[in-house]
C-alpha cells in the first residue's frame, strides 16, 4: 500500500477508501477515475476496464457532472458580449472628434470673416449687394419751402457770423429770442404773421415763404420787419 501510495502520489487512505469501493474522498468522478486509472498502471492492471466497470455504476454522476462542464446559454451570451465591441464607447467617441473639428471650423469662420475686421469699417449692404445710401438731411431752408397754407413762414440761418434774433407772432407772442452761432438756423410759423429783428443782418440768410431772399434789408446792420402769409418778401419796419 505504501509503494503504491509513494509510485501515485495519492494518500494511502483514499487508496483504501477506494479499495472500498468509496470514492467520497477522491472529490468527485472525475479525480475518482484518474486516481483508477494511476493505481491500474502501477498494479499492472487494464486501467480501461476498470475505468468502465466504474463508469457503469457512478453513470448519473458523470452525467450531471459533464452537463455541469458544459456552458449554458447564459454563459454564451456573456463571452459572446465579451467579444462584441462597444460600439456605445465607439460612437460617444467619434461624436466628441466631429463636434471638436465643427467648433474649430467655425472658430475659424468667424477669424477670418469681415465682420471680425471691424463693423464700423463696413459699408452698409442692400439686398442686391450694393451700399446701401443714408438718406441725407434735407438742407436747413426745407422747413420754409413748404409753408402750410394760409400761413407766413420764415427761416432764419446764421451763415458767416453770430447774431442776435428775435421773433414773435402778430399776436405779440414771442417765438424765439437769444444768439444765432455761425452755422445754426431757426424756422418760424405763425397764420396771421411774424416779426423780426435781426441784429446782425448782413451774417445771416432769410427764406420767407420758400422764397429764399438772402440778407434781408437793414438800417445799418438791425434788420426789422414782419412776414405776412402768401408773400415771398418781407415787410421792412
Amino acid at each position: 500500500m505504501e509503494d503504491v501510495a509513494a509510485d501515485t502520489r495519492i494518500r494511502a487512505a483514499v487508496i483504501t477508501a477506494i479499495e472500498s469501493d468509496r470514492y467520497d474522498l477522491c472529490g468527485g468522478t472525475v479525480y475518482a477515475r484518474g486516481h483508477i486509472r494511476s493505481i491500474a498502471k502501477v498494479v499492472g492492471v487494464n486501467p480501461e476496464e476498470l475505468i468502465g466497470e466504474f463508469d457503469s455504476v457512478h453513470q448519473v454522476e458523470r452525467v450531471v457532472a459533464a452537463v455541469a462542464a458544459t456552458p449554458t446559454d447564459h454563459d454564451l451570451v456573456a463571452r459572446a458580449e465579451r467579444r462584441q465591441p462597444n460600439w456605445t464607447v465607439a460612437m460617444a467617441a467619434a461624436l466628441v472628434v466631429i463636434c471638436g473639428f465643427a467648433i474649430v471650423g467655425l472658430v475659424s469662420h468667424k477669424s477670418n470673416s469681415p465682420a471680425a475686421d471691424g463693423a464700423g469699417s463696413q459699408t452698409p449692404q442692400g439686398q442686391a449687394g450694393h451700399p446701401t445710401q443714408q438718406p441725407s438731411s434735407p438742407p436747413p431752408s426745407a422747413v420754409a419751402q413748404l409753408p402750410a397754407a394760409g400761413e407766413a413762414t420764415m427761416l432764419v440761418r446764421s451763415v458767416s457770423g453770430r447774431t442776435w434774433l428775435s421773433v414773435t407772432t402778430k399776436n405779440g407772442r414771442t417765438l424765439f429770442s437769444g444768439i444765432l452761432e455761425v452755422g445754426q438756423h431757426k424756422a418760424f410759423s405763425d397764420r396771421k404773421g411774424l416779426a423780426y429783428v435781426i441784429g446782425n443782418a448782413p451774417v445771416v440768410d432769410v427764406v420767407v415763404n420758400g422764397n429764399d431772399i438772402g440778407a434781408p434789408p437793414s438800417s445799418n446792420v438791425v434788420a426789422r420787419g414782419s412776414v405776412i402769409p402768401g408773400k415771398g418778401t418781407v415787410q421792412q419796419a
